[in-house]
């Protein structure tokens, strides 16, 4: 686990970032985070960046680019789960 002053420039370039859609911030956010980037650093960046609420976060971090199941979410499902926090 990181330290939060850790993932706070990240998450604060993911909100500034020029990025479309929920993937797209996913993406952005590997990026940025680089090695540091997991399922748990994204669900921090998500609430942090965009005010995601945590059990919607911790959906997200079922994203199909961080491991698979049949439980992992889609890039269409990662968009309806997080337009209600990207739309504004």
């Amino acid at each position: 686990m990181y330290a939060p002053s850790l993932l706070e420039p990240a998450a604060e370039e993911l909100r500034l970032a020029d990025v479309v859609g929920a993937a797209g911030v996913a993406r952005a956010a590997r990026t940025l985070l680089g090695e540091r980037f997991s399922s748990v650093t994204f669900m921090y960046v998500l609430m942090r960046a965009f005010e995601v609420e945590y059990t919607a976060a911790r959906d997200a971090s079922r994203w199909h680019e961080f491991h698979g199941g049949p439980r992992a979410l889609s890039d269409a499902d990662l968009e309806k789960l997080l337009a209600p926090w990207l739309s504004r």
